[in-house]
């Protein structure tokens, strides 16, 4: 099937600025079109014999494969059918008829980019790395063939220096953009959710692609979750499940907060994963079992403000054996936190991977705020972990 020209249906500030640029830093909203902009201008390159050795880095190698190459605007979507693009997964390379060549690389892994020689390079959602300057500037030595290097950066935006002095370089050009200039491609179900992010700091974010600060009345800092990402070690002596349920499993329910952490012999916390989900009792119990085994946790520990007995017993219908407490929220959102979130200030509270929901609703809750699912799991699981008591709010376990 023929597509029609991206020339004559993307917007202004979708396509390659013109001038004397070696950065273009599409700092834009969700769903803007920043993934299919950079595609469009690679491929064009690639099979205009532009540029010849390519580098495609995201977070990871997988999420490489699934957005930038095979994903919904990725280089193998956008393609005619006539077009001769080959992907060889198993090498992570991309070959064009020109003879062009695009080599995927994940930035956990920067260190692979020391050795390789490009002359063109597209970095997507670079603000979510573990280390995004690093990422970077292992590139810009890698940047050294041709006349005319250049390198394409999307993200959507967080308050990290890293953007601040980018944009601030006068060989990038900076293109700023919202979610809203696309609404016409956008789902009635996305622009449905952005009603419930209206007045937030994650609208102003994630939406409008602004770059928001700290705020005094949060509790964790953007510093505190950009500096807490460390591997743990393989063995783990008490692993903890914590669980947040939601009130209702409809269309409309809050996600039922399923957060999996560790604590290892020197006393530092770990998440480990992420497995909040908005689904009936049945299926998230479910989920809770598999991972119970899975991680061989010691302890499942659920609010029980909401369902009483009855979310205990509905987990134990799947497995009897599995190990339960319940706890009930005594004190305020806030007053549970704050000590959790000294652990984190204090670096005993690492995460094993970003965990990009978590963390935003680490960064952004506030009193008024909608119940933050996720970080109550996690603020729970933590509290059991270190043996927090409900009365002083300190921790009885703090090994430093």
């Amino acid at each position: 099937m023929k597509k029609i020209p991206w020339e004559k249906i993307a917007r202004p500030n979708q396509m390659a600025p013109p001038g004397d640029w070696n950065i273009w830093l599409i700092l834009a909203g969700r769903g803007f079109g920043k993934t299919r902009s950079a595609a469009e201008t690679i491929r064009k390159w690639a099979a205009d014999k532009l540029y010849k050795r390519i580098a495609l880095i995201s977070n990871t190698i997988q999420e490489a494969r699934q957005v930038m190459v095979e994903g919904e605007s990725g280089l193998l979507s956008i393609i005619d059918e006539e077009e001769e693009l080959e992907f060889l997964p198993s090498r992570r390379l991309l070959r064009w008829p020109s003879g062009a060549l695009a080599t995927l690389y994940g930035a956990e892994n920067y260190e692979q980019l020391r050795g390789p020689q490009f002359d063109a390079a597209w970095i997507d959602e670079f603000a979510k790395f573990q280390h995004p300057r690093e990422t970077f500037e292992q590139l810009s030595f890698s940047l050294r063939l041709g006349k005319k290097p250049r390198a394409i950066l999307t993200t959507t935006p967080r308050p990290i220096q890293f953007i601040r002095d980018l944009m601030e370089r006068n060989d990038v050009v900076t293109v700023r953009g919202t979610s809203l200039e696309n609404i016409e491609n956008l789902s009635p179900t996305f622009l449905k959710q952005l009603e419930y992010l209206r007045g937030t700091r994650l609208e102003s974010q994630e939406i409008y692609a602004e770059i928001v600060d700290d705020q005094q009345n949060t509790l964790w800092s953007w510093e505190d979750v950009e500096n807490c990402y460390k591997s743990p070690p393989h063995f783990l002596k008490n692993i903890v499940i914590g669980i947040d349920p939601a009130i209702t499993s409809n269309a409309e329910s809050d996600e039922t907060g399923i957060i999996v952490s560790g604590m290892d012999g020197q006393g530092k916390g770990y998440v480990l994963d992420d497995l909040s989900i908005s689904a009936s009792p049945e299926i998230w119990a479910k989920r809770v079992v598999e991972a119970y085994h899975r991680y061989s946790a010691k302890l499942v520990v659920i609010e029980s403000n909401i369902g009483g007995e009855l979310l205990p017993s509905l987990l134990h219908s799947f497995d009897n054996s599995i190990k339960l407490k319940t706890v009930y929220a005594h004190k305020s959102k806030i007053a549970r936190a704050e000590p959790i979130v000294i652990l984190y200030q204090k670096k005993m509270i690492f995460h094993a991977r970003t965990f990009h929901k978590l963390e935003m609703q680490m960064v952004t809750y506030e009193p008024k705020s909608k119940s933050p699912d996720r970080l109550d799991a996690m603020v729970w699981a933590m509290t059991e972990l270190f043996n927090i008591s409900n009365d002083s709010g300190m921790p009885s376990v703090f090994i430093v």
